[in-house]
């Protein structure tokens, strides 16, 4: 069997270990792609269960009357399978599920045809939250599979010994993806090489960015101690046509905070950017170090009309805004393979970037130069959070 990855090893596991109301905006309009609902788990028994458990559960539901419970059994795996009576076609889609689990966990869904040549999705799912959908991205390609006539659809978990604690799952969709892939490039945490060393490797393509600033962080002179951008750097961002979004107030891990909460943190920091001229990308929040549970989520969704976590490129429209898909910390090459995924297969991706040094300026410089080549082909095109959240929020 041929096996075709477009995540290499590397980039594998450079994921693995990656760190990571309506009142925000006008929110998405009435002409929004639909998702389609594939199993509303009313009916668990429709679900081989070759390894772990399935039982319905009625004491959580994210629609309907109940979801699915799964545990990994002895072999430390579950997996379930649904065999379809006809071939569908899942062509140009990409899954989006609610799911809430007692330890942090990856989620793999997978797709088979006639033949078992699969397409293979992946998504990051934190502990302490309520059932919230995620946004799937393109883990790899096992084979040819024929997109248009799927015969099975399988749900898998891996787990360690100390992490077997159970997953519960319902309203399992599929999400269309944009014909020609979508990019943005981020940046995390405000930092002044972002303006001294990134602003003029985009600027030269004529390419948008997404600064996620630390408003308790910025600077008002020269004077000022840090290392995080000046008040007039972050103007002149915005005047070139970035988006200046929020990291939180003062960009700390929201689940593990000591004498603040992350309501008043993710409050505050809107606020700053609202008061000080950047009320389009106080729509706008990346989850610092990519971490939330079930009170960070909420405040989020207060406040902001998209905010990003998770690990995995190429996702289709978001039907959670508020957990839309991302890939941060990777080399050159990792990055122009997740470039590459999103060029043949569509979809969005966001790559996103921190502080930069020597390394991680090249590391930029050419991950951008690889944009271009694909962005002057027509095979992919740059958009901003504003174009992701008028034209790819699912409904």
């Amino acid at each position: 069997m041929k096996r075709r990855t477009y995540l290499s090893a590397a980039l594998v596991a450079a994921l693995a270990g990656c760190s990571t109301s309506e009142e925000s905006g006008d929110g998405p309009s009435s002409d929004q792609p639909t998702t389609e609902q594939f199993d509303d788990f009313e009916n668990v028994d429709a679900w081989d269960v070759p390894l772990g458990t399935l039982t319905a559960d009625q004491e959580r539901a994210y629609t309907g009357s109940q979801s699915a419970r799964l545990e990994s059994g002895s072999d430390n795996q579950f997996r379930i399978v649904r065999k379809l009576d006809e071939p569908q076609d899942f062509t140009g889609v990409r899954p989006t599920m609610a799911m809430a689990t007692e330890h942090e966990a990856d989620i793999v869904i997978q797709l088979l045809d006639g033949d078992e040549n699969r397409m293979i999705f992946r998504q990051r799912m934190h502990k302490d939250t309520p059932l919230v959908h995620n946004n799937f991205g393109v883990d790899s390609v096992d084979g040819e599979p024929d997109l248009t006539a799927i015969t099975e659809v399988q749900i898998i978990r891996w787990t360690a010994d100390d992490d077997k604690g159970s997953i519960w799952i319902d309203d399992l969709r599929f999400a269309p993806t944009p014909d020609v892939g979508k990019v943005m490039v981020h940046f995390d945490g405000g930092h002044e090489s972002i303006y001294t060393h990134g602003f003029p490797i985009l600027d030269e393509y004529g390419y948008p960015a997404t600064s996620f600033i630390v408003p308790s962080r910025v600077r008002e002179d020269e004077s000022a101690t840090g290392n995080h951008l000046l008040s007039d750097q972050i103007t002149e961002l915005s005047d070139a046509g970035w988006t200046i979004g929020s990291h939180s107030m003062h960009g700390q891990n929201l689940t593990t905070l000591s004498g603040r909460d992350p309501e008043t943190e993710v409050s505050d920091a809107k606020a700053w950017l609202e008061d000080n001229g950047y009320e389009e990308g106080a729509r706008y929040f990346s989850y610092p170090v990519g971490q939330y549970n079930g009170e960070v989520l909420e405040a989020v969704s207060e406040n902001h009309s998209l905010a990003f976590a998770g690990r995995y490129p190429s996702q289709g429209a978001a039907m959670n805004p508020q957990l839309c898909s991302r890939v941060t910390g990777l080399s050159a090459e990792e990055a122009r393979t997740a470039l590459d995924l999103t060029a043949e297969l569509g979809g969005i991706t966001s790559l996103a970037f921190t502080r930069l040094d020597g390394s991680s300026q090249s590391e930029l410089r050419e991950t951008v130069s690889y944009l271009n080549e694909l962005e002057s082909a027509g095979e992919l095109e740059v958009i901003t959070p504003t174009e992701m959240e008028e034209s790819f929020v699912a409904q």
